[in-house]
């Protein structure tokens, strides 16, 4: 299994973090926000890291340099004018055809919420936040059998089943899938939408895209703002 970190982006809404940092090496309880990450995933196997960067690449770099990890690094050198399915589209040549976990490097969560992607059907799967949602969300959209039917903001919220959190396991059949769905949203002229458009297509499609729904008692935390970062300070310092 290859674990696919998507840590490229400017993260404007973290300054003055992120003036000089990238999102990634936000400090949480004192503690890079990817070096948590890269903690959590310890307990699992894992063949390769590929890491894509774009804003201060060289400082993921060098973080890099006193850790054990040696990863694969991509650079997306559209980091600040393309969306993140864009971003994704660059781990392709990594991991096209391999099982991998694709993370977004804002989150921070305990090994069970990895634990439970792996363990969920389908070979596209997505783990859920499942609350009422509004229309900046997310949105996931599921039919009796929990499959994926539609993927989109702009999903009617009193039809949502939860949004999207950022962390997604593909099979290597799913890969097969997900990448040439990736370039083909990139060849319509669609660079600017985000990784899930792609998800969505696909489940449209017919294919089996799954959702699971991030426990209740679960830590875990997408942290955005200055306000998510405080947030998810005093969840984990529990």
């Amino acid at each position: 299994m290859k674990v696919v970190i998507l840590a490229a982006g400017t993260g404007s809404r973290l300054r003055p973090y992120t003036d000089e940092l990238p999102k990634a090496l936000v400090p949480m309880n004192g503690k890079p926000l990817l070096a948590h990450m890269l903690d959590t995933l310890q307990v699992f196997p894992i063949e390769e890291l590929i890491v894509i960067t774009g804003f201060r690449a060289e400082k993921l770099h060098a973080f890099f340099q006193g850790r054990p990890e040696t990863p694969t690094f991509i650079f997306n050198e559209r980091f600040d004018t393309a969306g993140n399915g864009y971003s994704l589209l660059k781990a392709g040549p990594a991991a096209l055809g391999h099982d991998f976990i694709k993370l977004d490097a804002d989150l921070v969560f305990e090994p069970s919420v990895v634990e439970k992607l792996l363990a969920a059907p389908g070979d596209v799967r997505l783990m859920a936040d499942v609350h009422p949602c509004g229309e900046e969300e997310m949105k996931i959209q599921i039919d009796a059998e929990g499959r994926i039917v539609n993927l989109s903001k702009l999903i009617d919220p009193a039809l949502a089943y939860g949004e999207s959190i950022g962390m997604e396991f593909c099979t290597a059949a799913g890969s097969r899938q997900l990448f040439p769905e990736l370039a083909a949203m990139m060849a319509e002229g669609l660079d600017q939408e985000y990784y899930e458009e792609a998800y969505g297509r696909l489940a449209r499609a017919g294919a089996f895209v799954s959702a699971t729904e991030v426990g209740k008692d679960q830590k875990w935390f997408e942290i955005d703002t200055i306000e998510d970062l405080r947030a998810a300070e005093k969840l984990f310092s529990c």
